[in-house]
């Protein structure tokens, strides 16, 4: 007789965070962007940085987070959907951020479980595959560690895990395990040779 097939594994919840541990985590993201701002960082300029739709989608995901690790799920899942809609970020609250991130863009999409110190250039996204594995960040998830950089519009499908230091490259589409360090290289764009006036196809003889 065949063996049954194993139960699906749930995710495990995270601890609730105390609003100490939110504002630490806002402030190590916050910290991430410093660099960028030049040497002489004004008001102004801190204020201009924080307004920007990916420092403001990240400070208000850590916000929803905190609800929701609070068991406040409609308040978090309310202001989740306020932050779609403003500045375009799709960070489900159910999704677990480490410490340091730093988004270049706000068009993102992030499900699962991501590690400390987290860099997403942009216009790509981390998301669930085609089956219902579990590696540890739910059903269908990935799991990606730390220190991980994802250039722009690479993409992270499946239950898939993406070790300690990977380099994602420009549009690269990873369905497979990762391992630390690597680095992934999507297929790089020809130069395609000009054509010569009066020789395009279809021209007269």
């Amino acid at each position: 007789m065949r063996n049954p097939s194993p139960p699906m594994s749930k995710p495990t919840l995270d601890a609730p965070l105390s609003w100490a541990q939110t504002r630490e985590l806002m402030r190590r993201d916050f910290a991430r962007y410093r660099p960028l701002m030049g040497e002489h960082v004004s008001l102004p300029k801190k204020i201009f940085w924080l307004l920007l739709p990916a420092t403001l989608g990240l400070l208000a995901y850590r916000t929803y987070r905190y609800a929701y690790l609070r068991g406040w799920r409609n308040l978090a899942n309310l202001m989740f959907l306020i932050n779609r809609y403003v500045t375009g970020m799709d960070i489900p609250p159910s999704t677990s951020i480490g410490g340091g991130c730093l988004l270049g863009h706000g068009e993102v999409v992030l499900c699962g479980r991501i590690g400390e110190n987290f860099t997403m250039m942009g216009h790509g996204g981390v998301g669930g595959g085609f089956n219902d594995d579990d590696v540890g960040a739910g059903p269908g998830l990935p799991v990606l560690g730390d220190n991980i950089v994802m250039a722009v519009r690479s993409i992270v499908l499946g239950a898939v895990r993406i070790g300690d230091g990977a380099r994602l490259g420009p549009a690269c589409t990873v369905m497979r395990d990762v391992p630390p360090g690597a680095v992934v290289a999507a297929a790089p764009s020809r130069v395609m040779p000009v054509p010569q006036a009066g020789n395009s196809a279809g021209g007269a003889d």
